[in-house]
């Protein structure tokens, strides 16, 4: 069957709308798309080429190009490079989901593979065209991909099922109202219904009906292509009415149609047309009785140049005459005609057994090519995890699954900045258990490790997810409210307290009792971090100072400055033991001057340190933190317990 190019795909590829979307390429693929309409197939290529080979040329462009030259070069019968750019434009548009596009290319190659008899490819094509068409509720896109199904069926013989689909894709092509896609409608299913009547013919059976029925369509065709003045429809509606009436016996009438579409195809250049219609006068006089003369006519016919490029109508020739000269007797004629259609037939199955290997080891090297790409970008996604992962591991601590110092160090900076920048208030809170040393004496590690895990969910319910809470090592952790007042940070803490100590500390482990102590502190204009964290730390040894189990509110620098206590005056008594965190100082230690002169020294770096960065602080902090625990731990030792006492 040959079928129009005017209209085939119409509006199927979408344009680029981008902004900077280079004006001569869309011209180029403009061009191309109109010498598809016209059937200037050797120009559109060229036109196509051209818009692919530009540097400028964006994704979307190539996949255009693409599309056009996987047409175009269907049309010229170069299968291989038809199915290469028709894979490449495939998988861009089902990358970003352009189903009207993905119809289009789905029937192109549906042809290319139903051409080279590699039918079950085909199949799988045309279904995907349907279902793209229909995922894109376009009725034009939907007509194309039912005329190529059924063009699919009945070249795997399924004649029944080709009528059908035929029979809906012209349903659909009367409701766009469009002359040229009913023209095509009418035309594929009239030659549908024709090789329904062949196969019955071949088989001895009879065909009046599916003949009647194609007649009937040709018939309304060839109406349409005159009404619209297309010499080229016309001239084909002429080739397919003589066939069918050849079949129906009706010759007067068939050579009328006959030489009307060879004047059409004569004037207007349709070659390929007007050799099929020599051809179709000389079985018209075989069928007529005129044994001698359609001899004559189909010898002349096979020194014509332009016959080489037919090899189906070649093979065709050679196979009538072989049956005449076989019929009158010419014997030797007839040996030599079935020599060269043997030879005709032989060259055409290796050539579809050459184009039918390139074709699969092209669509095999694409599927490869694909699953390469998919591979090297699951490997990309799992490096990306597993960096991610590590990143999340040194930044966390393991045990409470909280931020640790690392995660401080790199956090706080940012947060501070902000806060500074923007002029919005920002809150540290310094939170440490009460005798925890005794947690992990009395109880055992296992028990102190739980309670510091219960801790870490409890912080979690009080803060928000611009907050941040960080374990700093052992029992103590800090809590940075962003955009937050003194006054709301305290309250926040004061419900901390408050789901301490409600708590059911006894199901960690019987007769055990938990208290913190917090120290607030506010981020002053102008004050470094060091400084803030220490102003927290402080006011954390006042919470212990004034009894544990309560929060104190640091009070502004300039309070601080004018009525800070000398820090080696302190009662050392009320210091906190605090962590059995390996980087703490030994907390077993119970010698007061040796505690005093350690706590003189500490007060010295946090001095020096005052404008260090946060690791450094953090630093100051377990020093502290360490000396009021061997200060404590002295204090203690001197008390007997009776009952549990308040960790």
């Amino acid at each position: 069957m040959i079928e129009p190019d005017a209209g085939v795909g119409k509006g199927l590829v979408g344009d680029d709308t981008a902004p900077n979307r280079a004006v001569g390429i869309d011209e180029m693929l403009d061009s191309s798309r109109l010498s598809r309409g016209n059937g200037q197939h050797r120009l559109g290529a060229e036109q196509a080429e051209r818009a692919l080979a530009e540097p400028t040329a964006t994704a979307l462009h190539r996949a255009q190009a693409r599309t056009l030259l996987s047409l175009h070069r269907l049309r010229l019968g170069d299968y291989p490079a038809c199915v290469r750019h028709g894979l490449l434009a495939l998988e861009y548009f089902t990358e970003h989901d352009d189903r009207l596009a993905q119809s289009d290319v789905h029937c192109t190659l549906a042809l290319a593979f139903t051409d080279t008899s590699l039918n079950e490819t085909a199949l799988r094509h045309v279904l995907g065209a349907l279902s793209a068409a229909r995922a894109c509720a376009s009725p034009l896109a939907e007509f194309w991909a039912l005329s190529r199904s059924s063009l699919v069926h009945g070249a795997m013989d399924d004649v029944e099922r080709a009528v059908d689909l035929g029979t809906q894709a012209l349903v659909v092509a009367q409701g766009l109202h469009d002359p040229e896609i009913n023209f095509v409608a009418l035309n594929n299913l009239g030659d549908t219904y024709l090789v329904s009547a062949q196969a019955l013919m071949a088989q001895g059976e009879e065909a009046t009906h599916p003949l009647t029925q194609a007649l009937t369509l040709m018939r309304q065709a060839a109406t349409l292509a005159q009404m619209q003045s297309n010499p080229f429809n016309e001239a084909l509606a002429h080739t397919n009415l003589v066939n069918i009436l050849i079949r129906l016996g009706q010759h007067a009438e068939a050579q009328e149609h006959g030489r009307q579409g060879k004047a059409l195809s004569r004037l207007h250049g349709y070659r390929s047309l007007e050799i099929d219609i020599d051809a179709q006068f000389a079985e018209l006089a075989r069928a007529a009785g005129h044994v001698n003369e359609a001899t004559a006519m189909m010898e002349a016919q096979l020194t014509d140049p332009d016959i080489a490029e037919e090899p189906k109508l070649l093979a065709k020739l050679h196979r009538s005459l072989f049956e005449m000269h076989k019929a009158g007797g010419r014997f030797d004629r007839a040996l030599e005609h079935h020599e060269q259609l043997h030879e005709v037939t032989l060259r055409m199955t290796v050539q579809t057994a050459g184009l039918q290997s390139q074709m699969l080891i092209n669509t095999i090297e694409m599927e490869h090519a694909r699953h390469e790409l998919q591979r090297s970008q699951l490997e990309a996604s799992m490096a990306r995890v597993r960096a991610e992962e590590l990143d999340s591991q040194a930044h966390t601590d393991p045990l409470t699954l909280l931020a640790n110092r690392r995660a401080l160090d790199r956090e706080l900076p940012w947060m501070v900045g902000l806060a500074q920048t923007e002029g919005r208030p920002l809150c540290a809170a310094m939170i440490d258990f009460d005798h925890f040393k005794r947690v992990n004496d009395r109880f055992g590690h296992g028990a102190g490790d739980e309670v510091l895990t219960i801790m870490a969910e409890m912080l979690r319910t009080i803060i928000r997810g611009t907050d941040l809470a960080v374990r700093v090592g052992g029992e103590e952790f800090l809590l940075v409210f962003s955009d937050t007042g003194l006054d709301a940070a305290q309250l926040a803490c004061e419900r901390l307290l408050a789901l301490v100590r409600a708590h059911s500390w006894a199901s960690v482990a019987p007769g055990l009792v938990c208290t913190v102590s917090v120290g607030v502190a506010a981020l002053e204009p102008d004050e470094t971090v060091s400084a803030w964290l220490a102003r927290a730390d402080a006011a954390l040894y006042e919470a212990k100072h004034g009894g544990r189990d309560q929060v104190f509110a640091a009070p502004s620098t300039a309070v601080s400055v004018a009525a800070s206590p000398d820090p080696s005056s302190a009662d050392p008594t009320s210091a906190e033991a605090t962590s059995a965190d390996p980087s703490s100082a030994d907390p077993t230690s119970t010698d007061p001057t040796s505690a005093e002169a350690t706590l003189a020294e500490a007060t010295l770096a946090e001095a020096t340190l005052a404008e260090a960065a946060v690791t450094a602080v953090v630093v100051v902090v377990a020093a502290v933190a360490a000396v009021a625990a061997a200060s404590v731990a002295a204090s203690d030792d001197s008390v007997r317990d009776s009952g549990p006492q308040p960790v």
